[in-house]
């Protein structure tokens, strides 16, 4: 299997008033020409995917326009989503219904049902090129 691990995106970030999101927009093109380069069967993101927990829309479109390029473009890749301190849980979370029927696995904050912690929803299959479940 072939992974690729990132984290700390911080999408929505200014340096000193002005906007990164020329850079942010840089590197989300170069992470999908390397994932489909690299024939990676899983984007693993590691938290922080915006810079607050209340995001701008330009910083929010940002993530949803890579999402959707990247399942047009990399159908079988898995991506796998968690949050970070500098995430919104409760927004994170708030597109699951999306992203479930995208394939996309985002967990924004630690899953309760029922008072108990929702272990089946932290066990994410991940796929090799074949289709068959690689790791957990």
């Amino acid at each position: 299997m072939r992974l690729l691990h990132t984290s700390d995106w911080h999408l929505g970030h200014t340096l000193y008033d002005v906007s990164r999101e020329a850079e942010h927009a840089a590197f989300l093109d170069w992470l999908l020409e390397t994932l489909e380069a690299e024939s990676v069967d899983a984007l693993l993101v590691a938290g922080d995917i915006f810079d607050t927990a209340n995001p701008s829309a330009e910083a929010q479109a940002a993530w949803y326009h890579f999402v959707a390029r990247a399942r047009r473009r990399l159908p079988r890749l898995d991506v796998v989503v968690i949050g970070g301190n500098h995430d919104s849980a409760a927004r994170l979370d708030a597109p699951d219904p999306l992203f479930a029927a995208l394939g996309v696995r985002v967990v924004g904050g630690l899953p309760r049902a029922r008072g108990e912690t929702d272990v089946e929803r932290l066990l994410v299959p991940l796929h090799d090129a074949k289709g068959r479940v690689g790791a957990w």
